[in-house]
């Protein structure tokens, strides 16, 4: 591949296969991997088109650009793709091994790092690993913060089975993940995950969440967590939906009481549909996992539930000291 074919093939990596219009594209190249001139894109386009590695459908004035996934020479194109964009990566050789062992040791789909580039420069490494259940997260957990005391850095997995990462992605929900996706090295099983986004229709048109946690304004707050359950007194704005495990986080560190202790409540009620394993990242990844602990530490007094050994194996894989909460006010919030 020549350099104006690796920027397009990377764009369309980096998209799961969306280019959307060529101008478009041209701009998010010239942005991301330098110097992109239209003409050129243009040009490079019309080639990979003929060969059928891309489909350029008109749309309007404007011609969007897909990766054509029926295509099997497609699949070998955007796998070169992948190789290329990871002989950029810093990690240590010993440390990369460590990673692709426990695909073995534990029955992993994929293994992608997510954001690499910008979590090295601050000592993290954010892993998304599809794994085939949930059965081993304990111990894949355990071995993850082993590798954390051996190489100084912490890591943050985003534990989800192949389903769960479809139905995330495919949700009319905002979501952290579907940031992060954009920026992702595949370290495992290239050619699976792509057979996965094509098999699954997985691609990057969705809503994206663009902000931290933490910027979640006011009225975001209360549409969603108004939505999911949690009723408070007050005017309620429709809003961009926002998954339930990352509006929980937000709550939790809020600075209003009836909203801090909300989220709670909120976990609670809706306890058939969290997704415990991306709950214990969000928390892992923002330093919170001692809020964490003492939320479901609250939660397993509050009642008997049937994910309650779920629970006590998160409570025994956090180590941080647990944040106190009032059992008298969780109570009082749970009967209102």
């Amino acid at each position: 591949m020549n350099k104006e074919e690796i920027k397009i093939m990377s764009y369309l990596s980096d998209n799961l296969g969306h280019g959307g219009s060529i101008l478009e594209m041209s701009k998010g190249i010239d942005s991301r991997y330098g110097p992109a001139y239209y003409p050129n894109i243009y040009n490079t386009a019309k080639r990979l088109e003929k060969i059928g590695i891309i489909d350029i459908e008109a749309e309007g004035n404007s011609k969007l650009i897909n990766l054509n996934m029926e295509n099997p020479i497609s699949t070998y194109y955007i796998s070169e793709t992948e190789n290329y964009k990871n002989q950029g990566l810093k990690l240590s050789k010993e440390l990369l091994g460590d990673i692709l062992s426990l695909a073995l040791e534990f029955d992993i789909f994929s293994i992608c790092s997510l954001e690499t580039d910008k979590c090295q420069r601050i000592n993290r490494l954010e892993l998304l690993i599809l794994a085939r259940n949930h059965g081993s997260n304990r111990d894949l957990i355990k071995s993850l913060r082993r590798m954390e005391s051996n190489y100084g850095t912490k890591i943050d997995p985003i534990i989800l089975t192949i389903d769960e990462f479809a139905k995330i992605m495919k949700s009319g929900e905002s979501d952290l993940i579907k940031d992060l996706i954009l920026d992702r090295n595949i370290l495992y099983n290239i050619e699976g995950f792509w057979e996965m986004i094509k098999q699954r229709k997985i691609d990057a048109r969705y809503k994206r969440l663009d902000k931290l946690p933490q910027d979640i304004t006011r009225d975001e707050l209360a549409y969603n967590y108004s939505r999911l359950g949690y009723q408070l007194n007050e005017n309620i704005k429709h809003g961009n939906r926002i998954a339930i495990e990352t509006i929980i986080f937000a709550m939790s560190i809020n600075n209003e009481i009836r909203i801090r202790y909300g989220a709670i409540i909120l976990l609670y009620k809706n306890i058939e549909r969290i997704n415990w394993a991306y709950l214990y990242y969000i928390y892992k990844r923002y330093d919170s996992l001692g809020k964490l602990k003492g939320i479901l530490l609250s939660l397993a007094h509050l009642t008997d539930i049937k994910h309650d050994n779920e629970i006590r194996d998160y409570i025994d894989i956090i180590q941080d000291k647990p944040e106190a909460y009032d059992s008298r006010l969780i109570k009082r919030y749970a009967e209102l």
